[in-house]
Parts: C-alpha cells; sequence; structure tokens
C-alpha cells in the first residue's frame, strides 16, 4: 500500500475520529510489514505501545532527545522500558535516547535495509528544530510514507510545515486535525511528486498560522487562535459516590496528608504571570505533588477506572480511552477559595475531559462552606467558556467523590475554619481524567 492509499484510508476513517489513538492504530493497521512505525519523543507512548498489541508483526522505534523535550515531567526512559517489558513488546520495540541526528544515522547503519513507513513527531518545541529535522528524516522515509506532526496549534511548528513544503514539494499536506492531541498535521512523503499541487497550495492558504510575533536565534513565534469549534452546551451534570474508599483507607489518607504538611505548597494558577501574587486573585490553597502520595493515588486511581464507564453514561459523556490520571492533593484551610474557571481552558490542560474530586476531613467537619458549585456552561474555543443558565452545588462531606465535565464552570466557595489549624482543612485529591497521555 502507497502513501496516497493509506492516506486516504485514514481520511476516510477520520471523518469518525475522537481521539489520536484512533489515528495511530489506523497508522499501524495500514503500514506495510517490510516497514516501521517511528515516533519521535515520549509523549502518546502509552497509545503507541497499546496499538503495537492489536498488531504484533509490526515493528516499532521511538527515539527521544532529551534536551527536546516539550514537558517538564517527562516520563523516564526507564518507566518506559518497563511498560514495553510488561506488554512484552521487547522485541517489537526499540527505544533509544540521544541526539535526533545521531539516533537517525545509528538506526540507519545498523538497520540498513529498514524503512520508516510512518513517523509521529510528538515533542517538537520550535520552528528551527521542526524544520531542520523533518528534512533530514527524508533519509530514511521509505518511497511512500505518512507524516505526523504534532503541536501544530503553535504557529511555529504549523509553519515550520508549511515552509518544509515550499522546500521539498516531496511533502504534501493531507489534512489539519485540529482537536487531535495538541493539533495534528498530517502529510505524505512522496518523493516522485515535486511540485506543489492546487490542493497544497489551498492548505497552506487555510492554514497559515498569522502575524510572526517576535523573533530570536533558535524560536519564532506566531499568533495562531485555535480553529474556531462550533458552540456547545455543558450541563451543570455531576455524579455523587459516597463511602467511595473503606473507613480505614480513608483515614489513612487523612494521616498521611497531616504528616507531610510540610510538603505542601501554595497552589499556582495557570496564568502568564504565574507568581504567587498573581494566583492569589484567582486561588487560595496549598497543594501536594502526586510523588508524596502515590501509594494512595494508585489505590483512588484503580477505583477511579472501575466506577469510569458508568460514570460517563451518567454524565453524557462518549467513553473514551483513559490516558491519564492527573493528579494532586489540596489542603484548603480558613480562608481558601477558587473563583470560577474551567478545568480545560489553558492548552496545558486541554487534554482534560472528566474532573473528580475525593473529600476527606476530620470527624465532625472541622470547617463550614468550601461547596463546589457548578454552572451552565457554553463553550466555543477559541473564545472562554460562559455561563448559560443555573448552578448546581456540591456540599463536600467525608469519603465521598465528585465526577463533573472539565468544560464546565464552576468554583469553591470560601473555606471557614475557626481552629486555623492545618490538620483542619477541607482536603481533597483532584483528579482529572483525558484522552492524551500525560508526561
Amino acid at each position: 500500500m502507497d502513501c496516497q492509499d493509506l492516506a486516504q484510508d485514514l481520511l476516510l476513517e477520520l471523518e469518525q475520529a475522537q481521539s489520536l489513538t484512533q489515528l495511530l492504530d489506523w497508522a499501524l493497521a495500514c503500514l506495510p510489514s517490510q516497514q516501521i512505525f517511528c515516533q519521535i519523543g515520549w509523549e502518546e507512548s502509552a497509545a503507541v505501545l497499546q496499538a503495537m498489541l492489536r498488531y504484533p508483526e509490526k515493528l516499532a522505534v521511538i527515539l527521544r532527545n532529551p534536551l527536546q523535550s516539550s514537558s517538564e515531567k517527562s516520563i523516564s526512559t526507564e518507566d518506559i522500558q518497563t511498560q514495553i517489558s510488561q506488554l512484552g513488546l521487547e522485541e517489537r520495540v526499540l527505544l533509544l535516547e540521544g541526539p535526533i541526528p545521531a539516533l537517525l544515522a545509528d538506526l540507519g547503519q545498523c538497520f540498513p535495509e529498514t524503512q520508516i513507513g510512518v513517523c509521529f513527531w510528538t515533542e517538537l518545541t520550535d520552528y528551527r528544530t521542526c524544520l531542520l529535522q523533518s528534512l533530514l528524516l527524508r533519509d530514511y522515509l521509505a518511497d511512500s510514507a505518512l507524516y505526523l506532526v504534532n503541536h501544530c496549534r503553535y504557529g511555529a511548528i504549523a509553519q515550520a510545515n508549511l515552509d518544509l513544503m515550499g522546500i521539498d514539494p516531496s511533502f504534501h499536506l493531507q489534512k489539519v486535525l485540529p482537536n487531535l492531541g495538541q493539533g495534528i498535521h498530517l502529510l505524505t512523503w512522496d518523493p516522485q511528486r515535486k511540485g506543489l499541487s492546487e490542493r497544497d497550495l489551498a492548505y497552506i492558504q487555510a492554514t497559515a498560522p498569522g502575524l510572526l510575533l517576535s523573533t530570536s536565534p533558535l524560536f519564532l513565534t506566531f499568533a495562531q487562535p485555535d480553529p474556531p469549534e462550533p458552540a456547545r452546551f455543558y450541563p451543570c451534570r455531576y455524579v455523587k459516590l459516597d463511602n467511595f474508599l473503606p473507613a480505614e483507607v480513608n483515614q489513612a489518607i487523612l494521616e498521611h496528608a497531616i504528616a507531610h504538611q510540610d510538603k505542601f505548597i501554595p497552589s499556582r494558577s495557570y496564568s502568564q504571570n504565574n507568581t504567587e501574587a498573581e494566583s492569589l486573585k484567582f486561588r487560595r490553597s496549598l497543594r501536594l505533588d502526586y510523588a508524596y502520595f502515590q501509594e494512595y493515588g494508585s489505590l483512588l486511581r484503580e477505583k477511579i477506572a472501575a466506577v469510569a464507564p458508568d460514570i460517563f453514561v451518567k454524565l453524557g459523556i462518549e467513553d473514551f480511552d483513559i490516558q491519564i490520571f492527573e493528579m494532586e492533593m489540596v489542603a484548603s484551610h480558613d480562608g481558601c477559595y477558587f473563583t470560577m474557571h474551567a478545568d480545560n481552558s489553558y492548552p496545558q490542560t486541554a487534554f482534560r475531559q472528566v474532573s473528580c474530586v475525593y473529600y476527606f476531613h476530620r470527624e465532625p467537619k472541622p470547617y463550614r462552606g468550601g461547596e463546589l458549585r457548578i454552572y451552565d456552561t457554553q463553550r466555543q474555543k477559541p473564545h472562554p467558556p460562559i455561563l448559560y443558565g443555573t448552578y448546581d452545588e456540591v456540599i463536600p462531606t467525608n469519603n465521598s467523590i465528585v465526577f463533573f465535565s472539565s468544560s464546565c464552570l464552576h468554583e469553591i466557595l470560601p473555606v471557614f475554619s475557626p481552629s486555623q489549624a492545618f490538620a483542619d482543612s477541607r482536603f481533597t485529591i483532584n483528579t482529572w481524567l483525558g484522552a492524551k497521555q500525560f508526561t
């Protein structure tokens, strides 16, 4: 199957595509047996590994340059290798770390007959890297190949792909997928076609990123608003489950939180000016990083995963393959609050689909307030969410958990704790479920 057949098959399927996982699954399904799948970057590695289980005859290589990671919390090489071993994929998935040009050269030298039929970039961070390393990749692509680039909501990356087509018209932009990953460009590589077609030019015109904002020797920054989406309505619907964990586990989590008081730090917002003073305009609380409560976080994660399908039905959310359980523990002491916001309004949080709040505190409840108020919300990206109707309110109760759409505007009303003691806080473990691998 050549690249045009592959692209056309994918384009037909993509009319119904709901996730990046589906895209990668279809790409592997169409990959010729003599060619390999190459992923560059750790992001979305879980989706690729799961897809590899469904296609036992396929081979994949995952390359990563740690200096070019787009995430400060990138999963370690050891963790990825452990996942590969646990899934029994050691014979079919090769993991390499180092400078990408050197890794590709080593790959070509050690396996000279190997050709890349599908390449998926996941961690490109700047215009120069995207453009130059895309050109470098040409020597390793099969005569017909599929080329996928993530993070194309960022103007510099989108611009690099358009310039790539101008430099080497063997690259052809087949489809722009703004709502998959962080915005996907699907290109084909066909060295027999050396000129830009009218379709190519039309795509370039339609996807031109916009105005150049700033430059430096390494980076170009462009204005690139997200493509407009139809307006969607999210009702203030929630599901609350009482006595969610065994009583002894609930008590152990509380004791653990109190014992780690010195590890809690002030919560921050995702605003551009992310200082403590700026954050206090929106929220006040203390947070504990997941690293300090992994054991209890894992227990909660297993229980959430078990009830998730039923929760999705009750919330009216289409079932999705959960690839992320982002967690934090929060202590809301006397005077804490969180003003109205949606949990997926920033690029860093756009993958969040369902929000979960697990409540735990001393008995009898040592505080009042802290209600979770969820609003009917209308969303039309890239515009901010707006109130659209009424609201509902959740009263915190010990050992209960609440699920709601991450797209709904919500707020935490002020907490009043007469003792002002940390141990008398409104404690929660906040979890966000998404279809994007969190690194």
